[in-house]
C-alpha cells in the first residue's frame, strides 16, 4: 500500500502510511554498569527511552494539542535519509536504520514520524562518527559514567578522553555490549 498525502505545505507533505519508511537515525545509550538493561534515547532533550519490542510513539513536547507530528510544528519521531547528515548529532552512541510508519511528514532532509522501531543497529564512536562518517566509526569500547550514561569509543579516542581527564568508571567490550543491545531490540547488526 503507497502512502497517500493528506496534506501539503510549502515544502512538506504530510502522508498516513501503513507500510514503513526506512530511515537513518542516532541514538544516545543508557545501560546498567554491567552492560545490560540497554536502551535507545534520543540525542536531544529528556525523552523516555525508545522500548524494546514494541513501536515509539511520538508526542509533541511542546505541550502542543495536536497529534504528532504536525506541519505545523517540529514534532514527531526524527529520521534522515542518509546517515552523513547525521554527523552533527550531539554525541550519538549508537547509528541505524529506523522503520517510520502512521502520520509521516516528509521534509527537504528527511522525515518526521508518528510511530518507529529500529530494524538494524551500530554503536559508533561519535567522534569518529563526526569526523570520518558512518564507515569509519567502529566502537572498541563502551565507556560507563554513572547515572546509566554509556558512551562508546574507539581505542585511540579512548585513550584521548582519559588524557583529558574524561575516563569511564567502567569499561565494557563493545562487541558484548552491541550484541546485548540487538538482543534487547530484537533487531540485525548494521551492516558497513
Amino acid at each position: 500500500m503507497s502512502p497517500s498525502p493528506v496534506s501539503l505545505g510549502a515544502d512538506l507533505e504530510l502522508e498516513r502510511t501503513t507500510d514503513p519508511i526506512v530511515a537513518w537515525r542516532t541514538w544516545r545509550l543508557t545501560g546498567r554498569r554491567d552492560g545490560t538493561n540497554l536502551r535507545l534515547r534520543p540525542v536531544a532533550g529528556r525523552a523516555k527511552p525508545w522500548a524494546p519490542e514494541r513501536p515509539t510513539e511520538a508526542v509533541c513536547r511542546l505541550g502542543r494539542m495536536h497529534v504528532a507530528p504536525n506541519v505545523d510544528c517540529t514534532c514527531g519521531l526524527h529520521a534522515t535519509r542518509e546517515p552523513d547528515l547525521l554527523r552533527r548529532t550531539k554525541s550519538p552512541g549508537v547509528l541505524g536504520r529506523v522503520a517510520l510508519w502512521g502520520r509521516v511528514v516528509e521534509h527537504e532532509l528527511g522525515y518526521r514520524a508518528q510511530f518507529g522501531y529500529p530494524q538494524r543497529l551500530a554503536l559508533v564512536c561519535f567522534l569518529c562518527f563526526w569526523q570520518w562518517g558512518p564507515l569509519r566509526c567502529r566502537a572498541d569500547v563502551v565507556g560507563y559514567f554513572g547515572l546509566g550514561r554509556m558512551m562508546p569509543f574507539c581505542d585511540d579516542h579512548l585513550v584521548a578522553a582519559r588524557r583529558h581527564g574524561m575516563a569511564p568508571a567502567i569499561e565494557l567490550d563493545a562487541r558484548g555490549v552491541e550484541q546485548e543491545l540487538r538482543s534487547t531490540y530484537v533487531v540485525d547488526a548494521l551492516a558497513r
